[in-house]
C-alpha cells in the first residue's frame, strides 16, 4: 500500500468532515482527525465534532481523548497518528487523514525533532510552580537556562515556556540546542486535498454555524463545564466560542457581544488558515459545493493513494 496519504485540509466550516466522510465511506476509510480543539473531551458542541450518527457512519479517531487540564503537542500528535495509521491499515483500510490544525499535519509529515515525550510528574511540577508563583517567575527560571528559547518565544508562551523548561530538566540540555539536531524523516506522504469555497461564502458558513451552536445548547455545555470545576483559563476552554461565552457567563459580555465577537475571531482564524494553506505546495483545490466534486476527488485518490 502506497505511503502517500489522502490529507483533507482547509479552513474552518468550509465542509472538510462532510467530505471526508463521503470518501471514507467509498474507499473503505477511517478519519484520523488533525483538529487541536477536538481532541479534548466534553467541547462538543463548540468545536463541532461530528455527531454520533457520522461516528457511527465512518471510524474517527483523535477525537475526544484528551482531558480538560492536559496538555497534548503536535509532536504527540505525529506519533499518535503515525501507530494509528498503522492499525488502520492492518484492518485493510485507508486511513485518511482531515483537520485544519496546519501545525498538526506538519508534524505528521515533517517530523519534528525527536525531543523526549512529556510525562505526567514533569507537567505537574511545573504546573504547581506556575500556580504558585506565576508565569513571569518561570519565564525568568527559562531565560536563565536556555535564553534562545527564552528570546525566541516571549514571556506570554505559557505552554513553550513549561515545555523548555520539562525539556531542560529532563535532558539537561537546553530545547534551543536540541531543535538544531537534524529533524526526523516521516515515512508518510501527503496528497493534499484543499477545500476552498468564496470568502463570502465561508463567512456565511461561520456565522451560521455559530447560531446553530447557540441554538443547540453551547451555552449550557460551558455552564457544566464551568460547574464541574474546569479552569476558565486552561488551554482547551480558551478555545473560540468558549472563551467568550465563558466571558457571557461572568458577565463580562452581553450574550450579542460574545456571539459577535465569536463570528470576528472565526474568521479571523479563518484567514489565517487560508493563508497557511495557501503557502503548502501540491495542494489540490476543489470546491465541496461544485457538482461532481467527490466523485472528482474519489478518482484522484484511486488513481494516487491506493495501490
Amino acid at each position: 500500500m502506497s505511503n502517500r496519504l489522502v490529507t483533507i485540509i482547509g479552513p474552518t466550516a468550509v465542509g472538510k468532515t462532510k467530505v471526508a466522510i463521503e470518501i471514507a465511506q467509498k474507499i473503505s476509510g477511517e478519519i484520523i482527525s488533525a483538529d487541536s480543539r477536538q481532541i479534548y473531551k466534553y467541547l462538543t458542541i463548540g468545536t463541532a465534532k461530528p455527531s454520533h450518527r457520522e461516528r457511527r457512519e465512518v471510524t474517527f479517531h483523535l477525537i475526544d481523548f484528551v482531558e480538560i487540564d492536559e496538555h497534548y503537542s503536535c509532536g504527540q500528535f505525529a506519533r499518535d497518528a503515525g501507530r494509528i495509521i498503522e492499525e488502520i491499515r492492518k484492518r485493510k483500510k485507508i486511513p485518511l487523514i482531515c483537520g485544519g490544525t496546519g501545525l498538526y499535519i506538519r508534524a505528521l509529515f515533517k517530523p519534528l525533532h525527536g525531543l523526549p515525550q512529556s510525562t505526567r510528574t514533569s507537567k505537574e511540577k511545573l504546573i504547581l510552580l506556575q500556580r504558585k508563583h506565576g508565569i513571569v517567575y518561570l519565564y525568568k527560571k527559562l531565560q536563565t537556562v536556555d535564553p534562545d528559547w527564552a528570546k525566541k518565544i516571549g514571556p506570554n508562551d505559557k505552554q513553550r515556556i513549561l515545555r523548555g523548561l520539562e525539556i531542560y530538566e529532563m535532558t539537561g540540555i537546553p530545547l534551543s540546542r536540541l531543535i538544531k539536531k537534524r529533524r526526523k524523516i516521516s515515512k508518510y506522504y501527503p496528497y493534499y486535498i484543499g477545500l476552498k469555497v468564496s470568502r463570502e461564502q465561508l463567512y456565511k458558513r461561520i456565522n451560521h454555524r455559530f447560531d446553530a451552536m447557540i441554538r443547540h445548547g453551547l451555552i449550557d455545555e460551558v455552564t457544566s463545564l464551568l460547574d464541574r470545576g474546569f479552569d476558565p483559563t486552561s488551554n482547551a476552554l480558551r478555545t473560540i466560542g468558549y472563551k467568550e461565552i465563558i466571558e457571557y457567563i461572568q458577565g463580562k459580555l452581553s450574550l450579542d457581544q460574545a456571539i459577535g465577537r465569536t463570528k470576528q475571531r472565526t474568521r479571523n482564524y479563518a484567514k489565517r488558515q487560508i493563508t497557511w494553506f495557501n503557502k503548502m505546495p501540491g495542494v489540490h483545490w476543489f470546491n465541496p459545493d461544485n457538482p461532481g466534486t467527490i466523485n472528482a476527488i474519489i478518482r484522484t485518490v484511486n488513481k494516487v493513494c491506493i495501490k
